[in-house]
């Protein structure tokens, strides 16, 4: 599959040795920048979304080292006019004969060829002073100027092969369902360095989202448990996503549906070390019941883009009382059958799975095993 594959009128549509380069989202400045030249209404980009070489200048481009990167204050400019990306993005398939004519008819009834119009843009992008194009962005719609996203580990922006098994949601439709070469959830080449999942409310995924449009009671985060093998979710609203707050949800979980064997969460490390201190301290209990683990999102990728929907549709149609509809949209998801299992995720947890575990768990697994272990879900 056309992994590589880039932007409609991408050159480099079948070079599979092009270079992408991946968004600056703990930038908030140099991301408004970004998006701004993209200028794609209705568009946010994701830890796994990427540009490829050829929407930067050459100036932007620094090839001195051993690999070619971009330079700090390097900002795509080279696009394709606005009006023609959407069109094309919303009445065509992509590789379809259909595209070529409708990029083609675009083109001719523009009044300037595309060289020029590519030219124009990175004219009056270069002339724009950094203040007023931020200024710019901020105007076109104070409720999308700052998405949530999920908080994750930093260090997992620093993977290079991430670009590549996503080639961003920009340069390709929304209908395209990209995927990595090497699944961790089906195929290890040590039988060893994988656990199974067995049965229900095993081992759990946790997720922060935020920041989201803070509601009128003051919630800002949701906290995510996902229980890998029901498929059943928990969501919590949260005022702030620090280690206490999240400690104080899950203990309120486990007070509910029992000790799991271990809750996979991609944290960052030291918010991992300080929520099980304070799960240590609530639960009086000696072990650490949240790993760390890259894998926390991908066990269930179904699960996981079910619950993206869900936080963005609250966030859009109830920014001030997200919070008040978020019990409804949970138990929405738990009562409706999952596409994989083919089952409600209550009946699987509630109805056939063992009763409430009351005291935590031992594992033959070091915890160092887990963290390099693969999970699949049986």
């Amino acid at each position: 599959m056309g992994r590589h594959k880039c932007a409609y009128n991408c050159e480099s549509s079948d070079d599979s040795d092009v270079k992408f380069f991946k968004f600056p989202l703990y930038n908030q400045r140099k991301l408004k920048k970004w998006l701004l030249n993209m200028n794609w209404k209705d568009w946010t980009p994701t830890r796994f979304s990427a540009l490829c070489i050829n929407h930067f200048e050459e100036q932007h481009i620094d090839r001195t080292g051993k690999s070619v990167t971009l330079r700090e204050d390097a900002v795509p400019t080279i696009f394709t006019s606005a009006g023609v990306t959407q069109k094309v993005c919303a009445s065509t398939n992509p590789g379809s004969k259909k595209l070529k004519r409708l990029g083609g008819k675009a083109s001719q009834s523009s009044s300037r060829s595309p060289a020029t119009t590519v030219a124009t843009t990175k004219r009056s992008v270069q002339n724009k002073e950094p203040s007023q194009t931020e200024e710019h962005a901020g105007d076109e719609d104070p409720k999308k100027s700052d998405r949530w996203r999920i908080i994750v580990d930093e260090g997992l922006m620093k993977i290079d092969s991430f670009p590549h098994f996503f080639h961003g949601d920009y340069c390709v439709p929304q209908a395209i369902q990209w995927a990595p070469d090497d699944d961790p959830s089906t195929e290890c080449e040590d039988p060893e360095r994988v656990i199974e999942v067995k049965e229900a409310w095993e081992w759990l995924g946790l997720d922060v989202r935020g920041p989201l449009p803070q509601t009128l009671n003051g919630h800002k985060y949701i906290l995510t448990v996902t229980d890998y093998y029901s498929k059943w979710v928990e969501a919590v609203p949260m005022e702030t996503c620090l280690p206490a707050n999240v400690a104080k949800n899950i203990v309120d979980i486990i007070a509910h549906f029992g000790f799991p064997l271990r809750i996979l969460s991609r944290l960052p490390h030291d918010i991992v070390h300080k929520i099980n201190r304070e799960l240590k301290e609530q639960l009086t209990v000696s072990i650490a019941l949240v790993v760390h683990h890259q894998q926390t999102g991908t066990v269930d990728l179904i699960t996981q883009q079910l619950i993206d929907r869900m936080v963005g549709d609250l966030a859009e149609e109830h920014a001030a009382d997200w919070d008040v509809y978020l019990p409804a949209q949970v138990f929405s998801l738990c009562f409706t059958e999952h596409s994989k299992t083919k089952e409600r995720p209550f009946s699987v947890l509630c109805c056939n799975g063992p009763q409430p575990v009351p005291s935590p768990r031992g594992l033959d697994y070091a915890y160092t095993t887990i963290r390099e272990s693969a999970f699949v879900v049986r």
